[in-house]
């Protein structure tokens, strides 16, 4: 009897920390739904160097931008991302003058005040992103593509509309259509 309450702590022990932990959903929505929801579309390739990496410190100024209020009970690490760097080729929605576009991943800002809140007060959230399939795997580096982008309201750069906002050009003519539709 007693090695099956000890059993029983054990297991519930091990699944506590599990149970706590947030986790990332995904909702995935359809081409008609990604082009309907982007300001922006672009034909791209990848910028030399085709990515860099930021860190934010976490300060009382960027808490208030925020408008996080919660008191931080611990300090909070840098929230590091990484940011893609493109040519644009073509423009097929929206109007840019930049040659060269930075973006930054989607849910920037939620995942930044996610990462605030999680290491600071300990508050776990489990968030429900949307997402998106290409057609087909896409070789980022050394392919032209097209890109699916809201502006960001941080950095003076875009943002991707969902997670693996990117499509084929096989697919620009359908695209085009899309944006057509309206």
């Amino acid at each position: 009897m007693n090695l099956s309450k000890n059993a029983l702590v054990f297991i519930l022990c091990l699944w506590i920390p599990f149970l706590c932990m947030s986790q990332v959903h995904y909702q995935t929505i359809t081409l008609e739904e990604l082009v309907r929801s982007s300001p922006y579309i672009f034909s791209v390739r990848a910028a030399d160097p085709s990515f860099s990496i930021t860190k934010i410190k976490v300060h009382s100024k960027l808490l208030k931008e925020l408008g996080i209020q919660e008191k931080l009970r611990n300090k909070v690490p840098d929230f590091e991302r990484r940011i893609a760097h493109y040519e644009v080729r073509e423009i097929l929605k929206g109007q840019s003058d930049q040659k060269t576009i930075s973006v930054l991943p989607a849910n920037f800002l939620n995942s930044l005040e996610l990462h605030i809140l999680y290491y600071g007060t300990g508050l776990s959230v489990s968030p429900i992103y949307l997402s998106y399939n290409p057609s087909r795997e896409i070789n980022e580096e050394n392919q032209d593509f097209i890109i699916f982008l809201r502006p960001s309201s941080r950095f003076e750069t875009f943002e991707w509309t969902a997670v693996g906002s990117l499509e084929s050009l096989d697919r620009k003519k359908e695209i085009l259509e899309l944006i057509q539709k309206k």
